[in-house]
This record gives structure tokens, C-alpha cells and sequence, in this order.
């Protein structure tokens, strides 16, 4: 776990991110999906992308 902004970014958000983005969702389908599943505030969600994604490179 780490921390983003003031978001949290647990292995669980981090591992559905990464799956998401391999079946090519867009940064903004992303970013939608962390507000709505895991309430992660809109300011954070793009970091939060952002980060896994370079996390996995």
C-alpha cells in the first residue's frame, strides 16, 4: 500500500486498475471506476491511475 494525494492505493485497487488497463480502458474509464468502486476523491483519480500504470511498466 501507498499513498496518493490522500488516497490509498491498496494491492486490491492497484491489481484492478493494472487488469483494467490491460483490457485497454481508457485513463478516463479508469479514473471513473476508482471514484465509483473504491470512492477515491476526483482531484486523486488520475494520480492514482497514473501511478499504478507506472508502477507496472
Amino acid at each position: 500500500m501507498w499513498k496518493v494525494g490522500n488516497t490509498v492505493i491498496t494491492s486490491e485497487m492497484a491489481d484492478e486498475v493494472h487488469d483494467r488497463a490491460n483490457e485497454e480502458w481508457s485513463i478516463g474509464a479508469l479514473t471513473s471506476m476508482l471514484i465509483r468502486d473504491y470512492n477515491v476523491e476526483p482531484s486523486d483519480a488520475e494520480k492514482v491511475v497514473q501511478a499504478v500504470l507506472e508502477l507496472n511498466e
